[in-house]
């Protein structure tokens, strides 16, 4: 029996599957990132082109503050 067919016999992971699963939590991972950097950049954009703070908050889900400091 090979290893492979073993490791999924007992349901161990093999060393491709770990780092197929990391990779994929690190690619989520900057999505999550990218996304947040583009909501903050468009709520900056909203704040200087003289829109209310409220509204920005409202769709954004940052805070007035967190778009005063932007």
């Amino acid at each position: 029996m090979d290893f492979v067919k073993t490791s999924e016999a007992y349901g161990y992971e093999t060393i491709a599957e770990a780092e197929e699963k990391a990779l994929a939590a690190k690619y989520e991972e900057g999505i999550g990132i990218g996304m947040e950097r583009e909501r903050r950049e468009m709520a900056k954009g909203f704040r200087d082109a003289g829109i209310s703070l409220e509204l920005i908050a409202r769709q954004t889900g940052l805070s007035e503050e967190e778009i005063r400091k932007l």
